[in-house]
């Protein structure tokens, strides 16, 4: 009977146990609940040294539930969710996902996706020169700072490799404005992409040079503009819609009596007899003896886009002699333009104007040209059909 006393008593004592811990689950922490947490951020976890991630990583949605007063507390950034990446090497990955609830009191119901992608990159390094560049220069200048010894010459960049690969140049900028004589400075290393976008996770070493700068009254410098030279065209059906150049302008040096008689600086010639889109080129700039220039190529884009025709009916419009009445052989013609396909879809027959001048002419009959005008700049008037009408004055 003792025995069985005794189990009695512990399961009375864990039945008021658990009325216990009912009544401070449900009324002290509150009513359990469920909420989703949509942007739960992945952390990776595991990452080889010689590695990066190189995609942004996927948010993961999380529904958990516990206690109403505990989970309605909670943000997505409470939430762990990680992608473990132990010896992973470089590639695309499908990994899967691990949430780990913030507290005891919360459970994860469920999670989407349970996988992400994951691309990892391997960091490499790569060997830049260092090229300076003159800025703020002026036709007063009286002087020009000659190239300067850059020490070191060269500094290596880190990163992944698809970043390293967008690099066209690392160079320093010398401001001509603040150099009044033989001058030593320290400048930072600026780095130029072939897409003009940011570099990520890419660092330079060092990221600072010496430059040692010497100056010379018998040189000076001038800003003048690079200017393409084009060579042939594009083939039939074709034509160029832009072409832009960067750099712009560019600074040279040189004695005084030399320099300032150049205007501009020209390129190699770009052949666009087989250019059917717009494509870049990276083209050497023609050198002039004595002079120096700080950079030796430009990136010349130029658009080549499809040229097409349409054909308007436009109404005849005779300016008559003041006080006369007229009449008109033909009220309407064909006009023929050509043109790149997003201006040509733009234009109406109202824009185009079709005139007849007869305002010197005295009673009679006459055959008169007609005068089209009011197309827009890069539209080639190609016919106009009839190209003169009969007007009679009276």
């Amino acid at each position: 009977m003792k025995f069985l006393s005794k189990i009695f008593n512990i399961k009375v004592i864990a039945v008021i146990f658990a009325i216990g811990l009912w009544y401070y689950v449900s009324v002290t922490q509150g009513p359990v609940i469920s909420k989703t947490f949509k942007n739960v951020p992945v952390v990776p976890i595991n990452v080889p040294s010689e590695s990066y991630i190189s995609n942004a990583l996927q948010t993961v949605s999380v529904v958990a539930e516990g206690p109403s007063k505990v989970i309605l507390g909670l943000k997505d950034s409470d939430f762990v969710a990680t992608v473990n990446l132990l010896n992973k090497k470089e590639g695309e990955f499908l990994v899967d996902v691990e949430v780990t609830p913030p507290s005891s009191a919360i459970r994860i119901k469920s999670f989407t996706p349970d996988k992400i992608k994951v691309v990892l990159e391997s960091i490499s390094s790569k060997k830049f020169p260092v090229v300076s560049e003159f800025i703020n220069a002026t036709q007063t200048t009286q002087f020009f700072p000659s190239l300067p010894i850059v020490s070191p010459s060269s500094v290596v960049a880190f990163g992944p490799s698809s970043e390293l690969s967008k690099i066209k140049r690392v160079y320093i900028s010398i401001d001509v404005s603040k150099i009044t004589g033989n001058t030593t400075v320290v400048l930072p290393v600026q780095v130029e992409t072939i897409d003009g976008s940011n570099l990520q996770n890419v660092y330079l070493n060092p990221s600072s040079v010496v430059a040692e700068v010497k100056v010379s009254e018998e040189n000076t410098i001038v800003t003048v503009p690079i200017v393409p030279t084009i060579q042939n065209s594009p083939p039939q059906g074709f034509g160029i819609k832009s072409i832009s150049i960067q750099p712009s302008v560019i600074t040279i040096s040189g004695p005084i009596s030399l320099v300032t008689n150049i205007k501009s600086v020209t390129t190699d010639p770009i052949d666009v007899s087989l250019l059917t889109s717009k494509t870049d080129f990276t083209v050497k700039l023609s050198k002039i003896d004595n002079v120096t220039f700080p950079v030796n190529t430009c990136k010349v884009t130029v658009d080549v886009s499809p040229i097409v025709s349409k054909t308007f009916t436009v109404q005849v419009k005779v300016v008559a002699p003041q006080g006369r009445q007229y009449s008109v052989s033909q009220e309407s013609i064909n006009v023929i333009i050509a043109g790149f396909k997003e201006v040509i879809d733009t234009i109406t027959s109202d824009m185009i104007k079709c005139t007849v001048d007869a305002t010197t002419l005295d009673i009679g009959t006459y055959t008169l040209p007609i005068i089209v005008s009011g197309l827009p700049q890069n539209v080639i008037l190609q016919t106009i059909t009839p190209t003169s009408v009969e007007v009679k004055i009276y």
